[in-house]
């Protein structure tokens, strides 16, 4: 009996050592780069360890008060290496290039991850990003919860689409940048891709990329719906205020109030949060279809 005391004492001896060795190869001191990188990292459990974060993460609410390391797009290599990290995560847009060179070959881990600009490229990112974390146990639960989303989205829009039987609506996004002309969403953006899995038609999908459009095109566009960012609508204060906007407002879809918003981090790409957004969007319209 005693030597099996003995025995499982030493077993839990020997677990209690290689915890802190399992911890340790769990990076410590993380920076994120791009607002859905952040968002993942997060939602994997390993926001304790992130340090610092690009100006686009705004989410969760901590972010806010940790230090930033610039624009995702244009990054200086001395304030990140100032912050001593032992990993760095970065969507793929991020940089320049020379930049994420220079970390790498002081010997500071960058991971890249897949692109975001498509929502089937999520659950791999969280994967990328979960393994380079040492969060291989969270990443099972997460992957497996947004590809159920993802699933469901793609019902939803097909259940509406059958269920409307008419023409799939019309949605252009604008975006407001300041007291220049408003953009519009071309394809190969996020908001084509939100537009079309919620089952809308984006009539600026003739372009790619994102387009300045004037007050003119604005007020004799014909879409159903409008889909701005959720700051944007901020901003401007309500949906009141976007219809007292001289561009924005000029918009008949507007003048009805059929204002769509997102977040702009899933506009930057998608994260653990956006699918939850899209699969707003598409009960909205689906709503505002059925008490017509």
């Amino acid at each position: 009996m005693r030597f099996y005391v003995m025995l499982f004492a030493a077993i839990v001896g020997f677990i209690g050592l290689c915890f802190p060795a399992f911890a340790a190869d769990m990076p410590q001191r993380v920076v994120t780069v791009g607002a859905p990188a952040t968002e993942i990292v997060f939602a994997l459990g390993a926001g304790d360890a992130v340090i610092a974060t690009d100006t686009t993460s705004t989410w969760p609410e901590q972010v806010k008060t940790l230090p930033k390391v610039g624009y995702m797009r244009n990054l200086a290599a001395e304030g990140i290496i100032s912050l001593n990290p032992d990993l760095i995560i970065a969507v793929a847009e991020s940089g320049p290039t020379p930049v994420l060179d220079n970390l790498r070959a002081l010997g500071i881990p960058v991971t890249v991850l897949p692109s975001l600009s498509a929502l089937e490229n999520l659950p791999n990112a969280i994967s990328v990003a979960a393994t380079a974390l040492g969060r291989n146990d969270q990443e099972q639960a997460l992957t497996g919860q947004v590809k159920a989303d993802i699933a469901a989205i793609h019902d939803m829009a097909a259940h509406h689409a059958n269920a409307r039987r008419s023409a799939r609506k019309k949605i252009v996004f604008l975006m407001s940048v300041g007291h220049g002309q408003p953009l519009s969403a071309g394809a190969h953006t996020t908001a084509n891709e939100i537009i079309e899995l919620i089952g809308g038609e984006n009539p600026m999908a003739g372009y790619d990329g994102f387009k300045p459009v004037s007050p003119e095109i604005i007020a004799t566009d014909d879409a159903d719906y409008v889909l701005v960012m959720s700051s944007t609508l901020a901003q401007l204060g309500g949906l009141a205020g976007v219809q007292a906007d001289p561009v924005l407002g000029l918009h008949k879809a507007v003048a009805a109030r059929h204002v769509l918003t997102v977040s702009a981090s899933t506009i930057l790409g998608f994260g653990p949060r956006s699918v939850g957004e899209i699969r707003d969007l598409a009960a909205q319209i689906h709503r505002d279809e059925a008490g017509k």
